[in-house]
């Protein structure tokens, strides 16, 4: 999503687009931007809250230990490295 909203605003400003092609192009990237700096700012700390309160509520027997807010990064970062882009969308 955000590759293809760099490309568009990239096409728009080296091409003959108007100016309200280029306006659309550009809030498109900022919004994108702006979707990715909210899903990291709920990451650090939804994250966190979620596993320590809910989690190993759920699942008392394994044990799960407390989460600080790098590990809910790493974990989202495996995750994201390991499913299929087909199972994330």
């Amino acid at each position: 999503m955000l590759v293809e909203t760099f490309k568009n605003i990239v096409i728009t400003n080296t091409g003959t687009a108007g100016e309200l092609e280029k306006e659309l192009a550009s809030n498109s990237l900022i919004l994108a931007l702006v979707a990715i700096m909210l899903f990291i700012v709920l990451q650090f700390f939804i994250g966190p809250w979620l596993w320590n309160n809910v989690l190993r509520r759920l699942f008392p027997g394994l044990k799960l230990g407390v989460a600080r807010w790098y590990d809910i990064v790493l974990l989202n970062l495996i995750l994201t490295l390991i499913l299929p882009p087909t199972l994330v969308k």
